[in-house]
């Protein structure tokens, strides 16, 4: 059987991002990864959805006693392993996650969903192996960002919300608001708490606080990714 036109497609994103992919974390070069860690806490088993390389599941050794990561890619998968985190092959496109209902405490999917065709069963999956009162954060490209409203409204071309120069944006499948990401994550069981913006313009807004007025700005219309913290009910 030939390949799947998506696993073609993640294999050419993580050839071109080549040996960099493999760096050590450092502090304010993933403002992803983290604002993250800012945000778990601490637990018996974590599961990073879309692991990558898995530099956030590695980072958060200390926090779980296991950590276990899933991605399309196998290079991406072997680099996680090489970190020390139980990561295997699953392609969400075809594939339920591996694992018994209510096996995690905290799942975390940062910028992976958008990615995958049945949005819906991702997420039913991710609540299925989440522990009633564990902790899902799923981060989302933010389409309410003021420069993708203006290259929409004013430019009149649709804003990327991806880096990777592989397909039509990225292969992004999904288009995100906040509003939008609370309604469906509701829709899994999934309760909504504190969000946090991410990936800001101006950077000095990074360090704005996340809640109130000021921090609904940051969120709704500063930020390129929004990273929303829910509790499964």
């Amino acid at each position: 059987m030939s390949e799947r036109k998506d696993v073609r497609h993640f294999a050419e994103v993580w050839r071109r991002k080549g040996d960099a992919a493999d760096e050590d974390y450092q502090p304010g070069r993933n403002r992803r990864v983290d604002a993250a860690l800012r945000m778990l806490r601490p637990g018996q088993r974590l599961l990073d959805v879309g692991c990558g390389a898995g530099v956030l599941a590695a980072q958060a050794r200390d926090r779980f006693a296991e950590v276990y990561g899933i991605d399309i890619s196998e290079r991406a998968v072997t680099m996680a392993q090489q970190r020390g985190v139980d990561a295997a092959v699953v392609n969400l496109n075809v594939e339920p996650f591996p694992y018994a209902d209510a096996f995690f405490d905290t799942v975390t999917a940062l910028s992976s969903l958008q990615y995958v065709v049945d949005l819906d069963g991702a997420l039913a999956e991710c609540a299925r192996v989440l522990r009633p009162g564990g902790r899902f954060l799923m981060g989302v490209p933010n389409m309410r960002a003021l420069w993708r409203l203006w290259a929409l409204g004013i430019g009149g071309v649709f804003p990327r919300t991806s880096l990777d120069e592989v397909g039509y944006d990225g292969g992004t499948l999904h288009y995100f608001t906040h509003r939008s990401v609370v309604r469906l994550l509701r829709r899994h069981g999934l309760v909504p708490g504190p969000s946090r913006g991410v990936f800001c313009i101006p950077r000095s807004a990074e360090a704005w606080t996340d809640r109130g007025a000021l921090g609904g700005l940051k969120r709704e219309f500063l930020s390129a990714e929004i990273i929303v913290d829910t509790v499964k009910t």
